[in-house]
């Protein structure tokens, strides 16, 4: 492990590098073909916990997605408007939207879900069993850090 800081102040060591790394190499940051649909892993995401959870306030999503309430909010309009997201009043406060799926977003999210599922497997098949292993006692070890230093 190297490291060492550069001009910037940004560090260069193995986490940057293997971060950036798999963002270019997974292309995780741009918006890509899915089960036939073009779309961002904001708008994956977002299926995905909207999918799993049936419906939840704008507050409830950006606190899942780990995303501010302004960015999610332009997140639920712009699946609104792909005739994915179907966004409404709360009754029991009018302040706050409830968000839900149409049944074309459940439509999309559960071909996106198959997809995704599919693609996982491929990709675990293809680790060998210490590999498989190793990445997932390192994310989970990772994951668990970034939890303590949270807040």
């Amino acid at each position: 492990m190297y490291n060492t800081t550069h001009r910037s102040g940004f560090p260069e060591d193995d986490l940057r590098r293997l971060l950036r790394l798999l963002v270019r190499t997974g292309r995780l940051f741009e918006p890509r073909e899915h089960a036939g649909l073009r779309v961002s892993m904001s708008e994956i995401f977002a299926l995905g916990e909207l999918g799993d959870a049936g419906t939840l306030s704008q507050n409830e999503l950006a606190a899942r997605l780990g995303l501010e309430k302004s960015t999610v909010s332009r997140l639920a309009a712009a699946l609104e408007r792909r005739g994915w997201l179907s966004r409404e009043r709360d009754p029991g406060n009018r302040r706050f939207y409830r968000l839900g799926l149409t049944p074309e977003g459940r439509a999309v999210t559960e071909r996106i879900g198959r997809e995704f599922h599919q693609a996982h497997a491929a990709l675990f098949e293809a680790l060998t069993p210490a590999e498989l292993e190793g990445l997932t006692l390192g994310l989970s070890g990772l994951i668990r850090v970034f939890g303590e230093h949270d807040g």
